[in-house]
């Protein structure tokens, strides 16, 4: 298959990193810890380009921010939410933590394009920081790290989005509420914020949202009564209804159909402006199709908090879902630092192009790339800019005043155990080969999988370098500017293993292994079999002992991983294994040292 050919006109990724997160370059001596209380600008980076890491737009933001809050929650459908609450409400529900310095309320990782004149709708998508800030509670401490990985979990978020949508659609009290919701959220009406009840809404607001459709109360019909008339007019105007969900399953013409569609709704999200009740109908079937993109494949599991099978997706939708098969091979978000000693990038060491990287990781946000002319929506400048910030970041030394003093004798015999255990792979970064480190070999078959008759890092190659130079050539980017972002070769291979990276700030990258397949230190310690077979996900709640996610949790957890399921194999790794539990515990102090 050519590479070149492959796929519709319009390319979208996933909504999650699908190149595993933004690059870092060498870093410099760590600094003292970050903040333990969830406030104060971290170590490395100052407030401002905290701000910039958290929400610098990088192409991708094609979601309405005003349809979004419009849209009702699940709990708000389900009757459990106290009042209204919208799908940005709570955030925390699917892992996003909470930024209270942002000046609209977006939780860390969602950049923001505000309206203005030429784009009178304010947009919004994920970038890096979502998937790489993470948090740590111990006794109502709190201790934030950027560049940590977090627990974003993409499943839920997605799964979410598509059945409020579809709910809001086929429901047509909830459409309606949807509509007068979305008439005080639209800029040119929102003057007056959120109203506390529909009966707040006033008539002349809808009027304004939708001043091309006649809603002005006259002798025989209210603003509503009108609104009501005009929508079972225009859902019940065709076959099939266009107020329907899409349909949606494994057949070519099908989701040839789907990916029409796809096409249509991306430029009415990207040009569209609100004028009648129809329009504002069609831009929430728009949201709808543009989250139903990932049900064309076929997962062996759920990825959960933190994880991502993120090439399995790339390769799916970019080359189609029959070569990409069943998608088995998630993998944990990495932590920013841990491949800042490496030319190499990712957890398997697949490419040494930071820049290629991090426009495929904006197109796995949601960017679009034209596959004739290999135009795309990615800013590469805005790019160069978040890894600017990530080159800042640093490894964070262990919080003692949040999580307790550490024990200089303990330290000082497990530097010698470190010696002797671990330095020879960690010591400097280098890919292992699967045969040596035993760990579960799926995301490196994953990556050397074919597309036609090219390998998938060739492919994936052919088309990321070309998306480049066209958005190079677009903002004028100068050698100058590129030198220090692009090595003198690009590569991207499968080298058939896993980077073992330098360990400074490992106390702060749980779960371990790749796939996050183990949840604490102590437990990668144990020999595979020994090992927690299930264990829960999603909660911050940290063990300083062990040295991670605690792993026992009251009531029904959030995420229970399955080490039985594909891509989540605990075993490998067994170095250490053979040391006594006192062995254990100063090797482990020495490692919250680093």
């Amino acid at each position: 298959m050519d590479s070149r050919n492959a796929g519709g006109v319009f390319v979208w990724l996933v909504l999650v990193g699908v190149l595993g997160g933004c690059a870092s370059a060498p870093r410099t001596s760590p600094p003292p810890v970050s903040d333990t209380g969830g406030s104060g600008p971290p170590a490395g980076l100052s407030q401002r380009e905290r701000e910039g890491f958290y929400h610098l737009a990088q192409g991708n933001e094609h979601l309405w921010l005003a349809v979004l809050r419009a849209l009702p929650s699940r709990s708000t459908l389900e009757g459990k939410a106290a009042g209204f609450q919208s799908f940005l409400d709570a955030p925390e529900r699917f892992g996003f933590l909470a930024d209270p310095d942002s000046s609209e309320g977006l939780p860390v990782g969602v950049a923001l394009v505000p309206a203005t004149e030429r784009q009178p709708v304010a947009r919004v998508g994920l970038n890096c920081a979502a998937c790489h800030v993470g948090e740590f509670h111990y006794r109502g401490a709190r201790v934030r790290v950027d560049g940590a990985p977090s627990l974003l979990n993409m499943d839920d978020f997605n799964r979410e989005a598509v059945e409020v949508l579809s709910r809001t659609l086929l429901d047509r009290t909830q459409l309606l509420a949807f509509l007068q919701r979305l008439a005080v959220s639209l800029p040119e009406s929102a003057r007056g914020g959120r109203p506390r009840s529909l009966e707040q809404v006033a008539d002349e607001q809808l009027q304004k949202a939708y001043p091309d459709t006649d809603l002005t109360p006259d002798g025989n019909s209210s603003a509503r009564e009108k609104l009501v008339a005009e929508v079972e007019w225009y859902c019940g105007s065709q076959t099939p209804s266009p107020c329907a969900p899409p349909l949606l399953k494994a057949d070519p013409v099908v989701l040839r159909e789907f990916d029409e569609q796809l096409n249509q709704y991306f430029h009415e999200l990207s040009r569209k402006q609100v004028r009648t009740v129809p329009d504002a109908i069609r831009v929430l079937r728009g949201h709808l199709v543009y989250f139903m993109r990932l049900g064309t494949l076929s997962f062996a599991a759920q990825a959960g908090p933190g994880r991502v099978d993120a090439f399995g997706v790339a390769r799916g939708v970019l080359f189609g879902p029959q070569v990409a098969g069943v998608l088995d091979a998630p993998v944990s978000y990495p932590c920013l630092w841990e491949f800042q000693t490496s030319p190499w990038l990712h957890w398997d060491g697949n490419t040494n192009s930071i820049m290629e990287r991090n426009i495929g990781q904006a197109l796995g946000m949601g960017a679009v790339v034209d596959r004739r002319t290999f135009e795309s929506s990615v800013l590469p400048r805005n790019l160069a800019e978040m890894e600017r910030l990530s080159r800042k970041l640093v490894s964070p030394r262990w919080p003692e005043e949040a999580f307790g003093a550490l024990e200089a004798a303990r330290i000082e015999r497990g530097s010698g155990l470190f010696t002797q255990n671990c330095q020879g792979c960690h010591d400097k970064p280098g890919v292992i080969p699967l045969e040596t480190v035993g760990t579960d070999a799926n995301r490196a078959r994953s990556f050397a999988s074919m597309v036609g008759d090219l390998e998938f890092p060739a492919a994936l190659h052919d088309l990321l370098s070309r998306v480049k130079q066209r958005a190079y050539a677009r903002e004028a980017m100068t050698q100058e500017e590129l030198s220090p972002l692009e090595p003198g070769l690009v590569y991207w291979r499968a080298p058939m293993g896993y980077v073992s990276r330098p360990l400074a700030g490992i106390w702060a990258s749980p779960p371990y292994l790749h796939n996050g397949s183990v949840p604490t230190l102590w437990d990668l310690l144990q020999p595979a079999a020994r090992r927690p077979a299930r264990f829960p996900m999603g909660q911050h709640e940290y063990d300083p002992e062990k040295v991670g996610y605690v792993t026992e949790v009251s009531g029904t957890p959030r995420f229970t991983f399955d080490v039985s399921l594909p891509g989540n194999g605990n075993g490998g790794h067994e170095y250490g294994t053979g040391l006594s539990d006192e062995e254990k515990r100063d090797l482990i102090e020495y490692l919250k040292s680093l």
